[in-house]
């Protein structure tokens, strides 16, 4: 069996990332990344289902304690009372469901660009690869395949995943604590955390991610107390899981596998297992994705930031002050709770003194501690990596979303710090747990209600503006123009990016004469000029010439910002391109510390001016 695995490893690694083009590799896993996430899903499924039905003593006897549901129901109300379904960051979000609909349609991995009904069935003309792993996307097309393709679904799964986080924080605190309060005040922060809320209702894949990080550390506690085959084989599936759902999530096979040959060294041979020697093969599709990082540089969005490098040590001081800045803050922009903050920043450095403490005194140690400290390894590794990250600011809207794996760290040291340090005295579970009622109440719920941290992220206030204008039209034989036209793709209506009418000018005429659309929208970011009050349509949304547009809808996504949907009137073919307006429009800083300062400038300077 070592050799097989190891034999296999090597064969999938030499298969993933040396043999393939990288175009191949690529096109590889279009036809195949389906097929690949349902052997992970079914092997996984039936891995856990043997893990369960061999459990025993394993699973916490706090889940039949109506106390435990109580608090995890009432975490979720507070949740869900707050945060509204939809896409909560742009790109990522928008993006998997794209992907899950090729996944649904055409079992083919991909998100469409162009997609058409006007030959009656919705079809999607052409599909790109997305750079995103593919478990989260697959599992979102599990439910379209058994309940129809609905846009809403993806919002129905991370619900779903929240309760189940949730379930699965508890079990782990529990065996962290070794007693139920562990796992009432573990849900209590969470409650507490804005951000999880915000995850639990959008779109995207962190919640997944971290869900399965907290089975897999779970696991490795369970595996490493009491090593048995099923165990085994659940612990590294759920890693090829968590590596298969986010990009950076790869660096967990790593405790993972030192694990596995701990054990095995200590059993004096190894632990054979069914499921074990189809984990190497299932990754895949996720170290051939890899390759589009490599066969397109603009895959890390370094331009955005500009940065050099995806990763360097230059980047720490920076991204730690921003990281604590995320922690800590108190103004309500951050989907933050500072008392988890502070408690969660003060109970870290324990983690170095608990593992002093278990190898001066061997008495001191739990079944499991091997498992733990393998597990908190991976944790730590993950979060230096993000704050390697070129783009690794936790108080940036679309970056807060990675904090959640440093938080389930911080979460497992206060644990601890309570449960071992402490050695778990009840009258301090008591106040930790007020602590983390106290934080909610006071400070939490309101900040979820004002959900400022939401708002000021205007590409997710745009989208909900979109979503507003479609439920107010009487008919969908439209044709949208929008530079983000997954959004109306994944609704089933006939959608095409700016480029592309830029481009085919006469093709959108040839329907516009031939009344194939009902009407032809199009979706444009605005632009105002603080000092003439003239506006200007951004530079991506231009038509050009042989468009004549008439004003539908605009609305404020921040301040200086609006959208605007415009009704397609006429369109004239042979026109010829108009000269460039962008001389026009004052010149932006590049630097980002003085767009910052001339953008915070700009603000102080509205508010003054409020009537």
């Amino acid at each position: 069996m070592c050799w097989l695995l190891a034999a296999l490893a090597l064969a999938t690694l030499a298969l993933g990332r040396l043999a393939l083009p990288d175009d191949r590799a690529l096109l590889w896993v279009v036809r195949s990344g389906y097929w690949f996430m349902l052997a992970l899903a079914l092997a996984g499924g039936a891995a856990l289902v043997r893990l369960w039905l061999a459990g025993g003593r394993e699973w916490p006897a706090s889940w039949r304690l109506w106390r435990t549901w109580a608090v995890i129901a009432a975490a979720t109300l507070a949740w869900h009372a707050h945060e509204r379904p939809g896409f909560k960051i742009l790109a990522d979000e928008v993006l998997l469901l794209g992907t899950s609909q090729s996944l649904h349609m055409q079992r083919q991995a991909g998100y469409a660009v162009r997609a058409t009904d006007v030959r009656g069935p919705f079809e999607l003309l052409q599909t790109t690869l997305d750079k995103r792993p593919l478990f989260f996307p697959f599992l979102v097309s599990a439910v379209h395949d058994w309940t129809g393709y609905r846009p809403e679904n993806i919002f129905i799964l991370n619900a779903v995943l929240g309760l189940a986080g949730l379930l699965v924080v508890h079990g782990l605190a529990t065996r962290i604590a070794r007693s139920p309060a562990g796992g009432h005040v573990a849900v209590l922060w969470l409650a507490g955390i804005p951000l999880w809320a915000q995850q639990a209702s959008g779109g995207g894949f962190e919640l997944l991610n971290v869900t399965l990080l907290a089975a897999w550390l779970w696991l490795a506690i369970a595996y490493t107390a009491r090593p048995t085959a099923e165990k085994q084989d659940a612990l590294v599936l759920v890693a090829v899981m968590v590596a298969s759902t986010r990009y950076e999530s790869l660096l967990y096979l790593v405790p993972t596998a030192g694990l596995l040959l701990w054990v095995w060294s200590r059993r004096g041979g190894r632990l054979a297992s069914p499921l074990l020697p189809l984990a190497p093969v299932l990754l895949l599709p996720t170290l051939w994705l890899n390759q589009a990082f490599s066969a397109n540089a603009g895959f890390w969005e370094m331009q955005s930031v500009g940065a050099s490098r995806p990763f360097a040590l230059g980047n720490l001081p920076d991204n730690l002050g921003h990281a604590l800045a995320h922690f800590l803050s108190t103004d309500g922009f951050q989907p933050n709770s500072p008392a988890f903050g502070v408690v969660g920043l003060l109970a870290l450095p324990c983690l170095a003194v608990w593992g002093l403490r278990l190898r001066r005194d061997p008495a001191s140690r739990d079944e499991g501690d091997a498992g733990l400290l393998a597990g908190l390894a991976g944790l730590l590794a993950g979060t230096g990596l993000m704050m390697a990250y070129f783009w690794g600011q936790f108080d940036h809207p679309v970056i807060h979303r990675l904090s959640l794996p440093t938080q389930l760290l911080m979460l497992v040291a206060v644990l601890l710090v309570v449960a071992r340090l402490c050695a778990g005295k009840v009258v301090l579970w008591r106040i930790t747990g007020g602590l983390a009622l106290l934080s909610l109440v006071v400070w939490s719920l309101p900040v979820m209600a004002r959900n400022a941290y939401g708002r000021g992220y205007t590409p997710g206030v745009a989208y909900a503006w979109r979503a507003e204008f479609l439920e107010r039209l009487p008919g969908r034989n439209i044709l949208v123009i929008d530079r983000d036209c997954q959004f109306w793709i994944t609704r089933g209506i006939s959608a095409t990016p700016i480029a592309q009418a830029q481009a085919r000018r006469e093709g959108i005429a040839f329907h516009f004469r031939n009344r194939s659309f009902t009407d032809i929208y199009v979706f444009q970011a605005l632009k105002v000029e603080p000092e003439t009050g003239v506006i200007r349509v951004a530079t991506e949304d231009e038509l050009g010439s042989g468009y004549v547009l008439e004003t539908v809808a605009e609305h404020r996504l921040a301040i200086s910002n609006l959208a605007r949907i415009s009704r397609v009137t006429a369109v004239n073919p042979q026109a010829v391109a108009a000269p460039s307006a962008s001389a026009d429009v004052p010149a932006v800083p590049t630097d980002p510390k003085q767009a910052e300062a001339a953008r915070k400038a700009f603000l102080e300077n509205w508010i003054k001016n409020l009537p």
